[in-house]
């Protein structure tokens, strides 16, 4: 009965000594059931086990493997013992640390436990910890592996640590494993997060066979840094590639798209988006509409919202920030109030435009409307909405109150101070623009070339020529290269004071000049009362492939007027006709006037009599030719 009890014993239960003769039938079967105990327990046959177990490097032969074979192979098995730092549990119970090579010796079974406590670590977010593990099994001699690479290449931008991330490239291409569509992905991934983007690319153009994936996160890493135009180069090559994008690509392309001002790009991304089946995508759409804006194209832009299928509280903020950005501020308010009637809220994005639209309008009735929500809401403390509002109350003149919304601020970021600031200087506070700019400098907020440009503002005339000289040096001292908006007002600055000499020394320095630049210096010549200069600036320009506009038009018809130069004024008067700009008032009145001046009566009537606005200018124009009794 005993006997019987003990071959029913369940596997795999631990067999019995075996008696003491060998010679016995009894003991034949015994060990072949020994030894298919022993090929269960371990789960693979002993020519896949002497394939899979990794030979420890004193005794490997002179042959070489293929290293892409073996990281490949993803064994079966326990390998409880892989860890050679790890305890193990003997077998009267006492606690002992695994032998250096341990690993080694486990097998297959314990790279597999290996890489899926890896795999674990890092969806737990315990970053050092699979870097710690990585590097154990490397020491240890465990072959890379495939499925291990991914979670350890994530783990490098979490921690901040490069130079581990290039170590791990070194051995993902030592591996041959770079032209692997996963491992490769994750490697362009980890570069994307240090904002290494041209090693980023490079470890992209390795992959063999770049899948959506792939090309989504190259193309997201652009457009992240804000390089648009390698974000659409990348695109189009995914395209040429033929891989079609998902919404989330091409949401990026969009984006791109409206950064770089592309209108047609961003239409044929449209066609492409309805051809794709994206028309009831909201979030597509959105982004259409913005692109639309950001390109001007006001109509298009329109004409998605009203087409959508399904709208949501970031479609109207969009339209409406779109209105408000090319300046239709009363078409953004009247939407606003559309937006509530269709049942949605106004969130802290609609107030911040539609605050914006106030202050473009000097809208200061609305614009109280809109800070009293802001109040009701507690949010005219947001740094967001608190600069909106000081901008609106500054530009409509109510400095007061833009300080009193400025002081409650709970934070205040560089727009708050330079919106504070603007108001000062449209307001023409010298005094107070000067002490802002001290304070701001004193709250670590540091001066940009738009604050620089603001300032200049103040220094339009002889009497604060020691001002600009001043804010001039201070922004030589802070900026490390000033860009032609900043050049230009300094050069409009100077020739405004009279040093004329300094704003064309500072023009001929300049490495980029536009037309406002040009004129700056033409304007200063014309005020300083040099025909001559004047009159070769504008050949300048004229060489230089500058085409002049009614502005440089302008300020050559105020230096005949002045200078009482009839040639001149008569060659101006043909180029005006030739352009097809004759019928500009403000250009028909200077002539008037030159005319006037040089007391060419006839012609002065015949400029009269094709003006066809009247305002209080063309009234002087004709008291002039006909008296102060003519009546318009």
């Amino acid at each position: 009965m005993g006997s019987c009890l003990q071959q029913l014993h369940p596997y795999p239960q631990p067999l019995s000594l075996p008696p003491s003769n060998p010679t016995t039938r009894w003991d034949a079967c015994y060990r072949r059931r020994r030894h298919r105990h022993f090929l269960r327990c371990v789960g693979v046959s002993s020519a896949t086990l002497q394939e899979q177990l990794l030979v420890p490097s004193d005794q490997r032969t002179s042959h070489k493997t293929d290293p892409r074979g073996l990281l490949d192979v993803m064994p079966e098995g326990s390998g409880a013992d892989l860890f050679g730092g790890m305890p193990r549990t003997s077998g009267n119970g006492a606690s002992e640390r695994a032998q250096p090579g341990e690993a080694r010796r486990s097998g297959g079974g314990g790279e597999k436990s290996a890489s899926s406590a890896i795999v674990a670590l890092a969806h737990a977010s315990r970053h050092a910890e699979v870097i710690d593990l990585f590097c154990r099994m490397h020491k240890d001699g465990v072959p890379v592996s495939k499925f291990v690479l991914p979670s350890v290449l994530k783990a490098c931008p979490r921690l901040q640590d490069s130079r581990m991330l290039r170590a791990v490239h070194v051995l993902v291409i030592k591996c041959a494993l770079c032209h692997h569509v996963i491992v490769g992905t994750a490697l362009v991934g980890a570069y994307v997060d240090f904002g290494l983007m041209d090693d980023a690319w490079k470890a992209f153009d390795e992959i063999e066979e770049a899948n959506m994936v792939s090309w989504s996160v190259i193309i997201g890493g652009y457009v992240r840094y804000c390089r648009w135009g390698e974000a659409w180069d990348a695109f189009s090559a995914m395209r040429r590639a033929g891989v079609l994008p998902t919404d989330s690509v091409l949401v990026m392309a969009i984006q791109a798209c409206g950064a770089l001002l592309c209108l047609d790009r961003g239409k044929q991304l449209h066609a492409l988006a309805v051809a794709l089946g994206f028309v009831r995508n909201t979030t597509v759409w959105n982004c259409l509409i913005d692109m639309y804006g950001k390109c001007g194209d006001m109509d298009s832009c329109t004409v998605v919202f009203e087409t959508m299928i399904d709208r949501d509280q970031v479609s109207w903020n969009t339209i409406i920030s779109s209105y408000v950005r090319l300046g239709l501020c009363e078409e953004a308010l009247d939407i606003v109030l559309e937006m509530q009637q269709s049942g949605f809220t106004v969130d802290r994005f609609t107030l911040g435009s539609g605050v914006a639209a106030c202050a473009h309008l000097a809208d200061i009735d609305s614009g109280r409307a809109f800070h009293g929500y802001l109040i009701r809401r507690a949010l005219d403390t947001d740094a967001i909405r608190g600069s909106a509002l000081v901008d609106m109350y500054g530009k409509c003149g109510l400095m007061q109150l833009a300080r009193l919304v400025f002081d409650r601020m709970d934070e205040r970021n560089y727009v708050a101070w330079d919106a504070l600031l603007s108001g000062y200087v449209e307001d023409g506070q010298v005094d107070l623009v000067l002490d802002i700019l001290r304070r701001m400098e004193s709250a670590n907020i540091k001066p940009n070339q738009h604050t620089f440009v603001n300032l200049l503002k103040l220094c339009g005339n002889r009497r604060f020529a020691e001002y600009g000289r001043q804010i001039h040096a201070h922004a030589i001292k802070v900026i490390h290269e000033m860009n032609v908006v900043l050049e230009t007002e300094l050069i409009d600055m100077y020739a405004k004071c009279g040093c004329i000499e300094v704003a064309r020394l500072l023009f001929l320095r300049m490495n980029e000049r536009n037309l406002i630049s040009w004129n700056a210096l033409l304007s200063g010549y014309v005020g300083d009362g040099q025909p001559v200069a004047s009159i070769n600036i504008y050949r300048q320009m004229e060489l230089a492939c500058i085409r002049p506009d009614q502005y440089t038009l302008a300020g050559l018809l105020s230096l005949c007027r002045y200078q009482g130069l009839l040639s001149y004024g008569r060659q101006i008067h043909a180029h005006l006709i030739k352009i097809g700009s004759e019928t500009n008032v403000v250009l028909q009145t200077l002539l008037v006037h030159m005319y006037v001046r040089c007391r060419q009566w006839r012609d002065a009537e015949n400029v009269c009599t094709m003006i066809q606005e009247r305002n209080l200018y063309v009234h002087d124009a004709f008291s002039k030719v006909y008296g102060y009794g003519y009546y318009m």
